[in-house]
């Protein structure tokens, strides 16, 4: 009677301890699942913020015109390469024009062989024109100064701000990669575009 009930304890005693290993191994399965779970839900979610930068990324505006030579450009005209899109209203045709002249010939020199890979367009908003200013407009063809196209219909006046140009980057797909606003063209900007540059050529 003593050794079957002794025989009784053992036997209840390896039951719990398969019990225990079973519900252990259960345990075990069901964190490394959550854990496969979790890693899935994590790339899931990268993958999704990642391709929705891309999906809201703003595509080059639809644009036409000419700069002050009778030279005409479109959007689809700089389609394939990087685009520098540089734009002031007219009364800040100076500024405009200084901080333009900087960045294009420090690119230039940067660059070097690889600027002839990248459109660089600066644009005035020429809603507003007058007598005055066409008669500038008309006596600068003789001075060589850079091309400035006159944006006439207002195609790339959203955005613009007074007192400031309003520098955007656009890589060869046409998506914007950059945009600010610049009172100045200080030089750490000049190495920030041409870092952003030498990744899209």
């Amino acid at each position: 009677m003593i050794l079957l009930l002794k025989l009784e304890q053992l036997e209840i005693k390896k039951m719990r301890i398969r019990t225990k290993e079973y519900f252990e191994l259960a345990v075990n399965e069901f964190m490394n699942m959550l854990k496969t779970v979790c890693r899935l839900v994590f790339v899931l979610l990268v993958f999704v913020l990642f391709s929705g930068e891309k999906w809201n990324a703003q595509s080059i505006p639809q644009f036409h015109m000419k700069d002050q030579y009778g030279q005409s450009y479109s959007d689809s005209s700089v389609k394939g390469k990087p685009v520098v899109l540089m734009g002031c209203f007219l009364r800040d045709l100076e500024l405009c024009r200084k901080q333009g002249r900087k960045l294009y010939w420090k690119m230039q020199n940067l660059l070097w062989k690889d600027s002839s890979k990248v459109h660089f367009l600066l644009y005035l908003d020429f809603q507003e024109t007058n007598k005055l200013v066409e008669d500038y407009v008309e006596e600068s063809k003789t001075k060589q100064f850079e091309s400035i196209l006159l944006d006439r219909k207002g195609h790339l006046s959203t955005g613009l701000t007074k007192g400031e140009s309003y520098l955007r980057i656009f890589n060869k797909s046409g998506k914007m990669i950059s945009s600010s606003y610049q009172e100045e063209m200080e030089e750490a900007l000049i190495q920030e575009v041409y870092g952003i540059l030498k990744k899209e050529i």
